[in-house]
């Protein structure tokens, strides 16, 4: 669970491949990351949208400090509680999709849809396409950060997640360093039935920032006015509670991110952030907090931008998660 950065960070094929090898063969893996996901939605999701016989046996919560700021206006949860579905779902009068059980395939209706139609746009394509746009429709508008990143909040919202009909159209990561054969599984797809965004684009700061602009942490408004007390405390402590009730174990992974992200700025709130979760991992028994913050900060070729990881880095952090020992695995039996 966690925001875009779970939803391309954390890739469940690997994962359980890599689990299986360990001995752990009948364990099944969801990427539930949701674009802009705070502490509010996650708590959410689990508390709300998931009913208790859907509960996992364990969670793995993969983001970072800026999903914490409870100063930062939470766009994703407003929006979240805004919508007519929501309502509906708070009244009880919102009919959820059934899930398949164990050993049955199928696919939503939308898909299938989408299949027989034959679309054939891979959801990188479509991903990359509208965010450089975007990009350049506000750098028309506004040279201000603040201007553009509501703006291209907007463009987002609208994102629309397609599914390759064909995944034998998808092309080979642009330039940087390309992983062997041997390194990802001949299967490895672009996106899977798993919740997995995986972007095979390389980060090159190089050229990165001759089509983004660069911002530094002190205009990043995920970082404004930094403070995790507050309603994303509030919600991390009652997704504390509400997990340890059900015996749900809780690991904590701070993805990696780059240094052409970390400045001095953003260092030092994640730093704050870091000395926050080993705190509460200390006082939390059924919290485990692993930071993999500052794994990989010159491994540009396992980011798709300087912030998200693409699908190399995914299958890197699904394989160093599977073998580490202090990740209670043998619970999501």
């Amino acid at each position: 669970m966690g925001s875009s950065r779970a939803l391309r960070g954390i890739d469940p094929a690997a994962l359980e491949s890599a689990l299986a090898e360990l001995g752990y063969e009948d364990v099944s893996v969801f990427n539930f990351g949701v674009n802009g996901a705070t502490a509010q939605v996650v708590e959410l999701l689990l508390r709300q949208v998931l009913t208790p016989d859907q509960l996992p046996r364990l969670i793995l919560w993969a983001d970072g400090a800026r999903a914490f700021n409870s100063n930062a206006e939470d766009a994703t949860y407003n929006g979240i509680v805004a919508s007519s579905a929501y309502q509906e779902l708070a009244q009880g009068m919102l009919v959820l999709p059934t899930v398949n059980q164990p050993g049955q395939t199928g696919q939503t209706a939308e898909v299938s849809a989408a299949r027989e139609q034959g679309i054939n746009i891979t959801l990188t394509d479509s991903y990359q396409t509208l965010d450089r746009w975007a990009s350049r429709q506000l750098a028309r508008f506004s040279g201000l950060y603040e201007s553009r990143d509501r703006l291209k909040q907007q463009f987002q919202q609208g994102l629309t997640t397609l599914f390759p009909a064909d995944t034998s159209t998808v092309a080979s990561p642009p330039g940087g360093v390309q992983l062997a054969q041997t390194d990802l599984p001949s299967d490895y797809e672009l996106v899977d039935a798993s919740g997995f965004l995986s972007l095979g684009i390389q980060f090159n700061p190089a050229t990165y920032y001759q089509q983004y602009a660069r911002v530094t942490g002190a205009y990043d408004r995920d970082y404004s006015n930094f403070r995790i007390p507050g309603v994303q405390q509030e919600a991390l402590l009652s997704i504390l509670r509400y997990t340890q009730a059900q015996q749900i174990p809780i690991v904590f992974v701070n993805l990696p991110l780059t240094d052409e992200y970390l400045d001095s700025t953003r260092m030092d709130y994640e730093q704050d952030f870091r000395e926050y979760m080993v705190r509460l991992a200390l006082e939390q028994p059924g919290l485990t907090f692993r930071d993999l913050g500052k794994l990989w900060t010159t491994r540009y070729d396992y980011f798709s931008d300087p912030s998200h990881l693409n699908r190399y880095g995914a299958y890197a952090v699904s394989q160093q998660l599977a073998q580490d020992p202090l990740i209670p695995w043998n619970r999501s039996r």
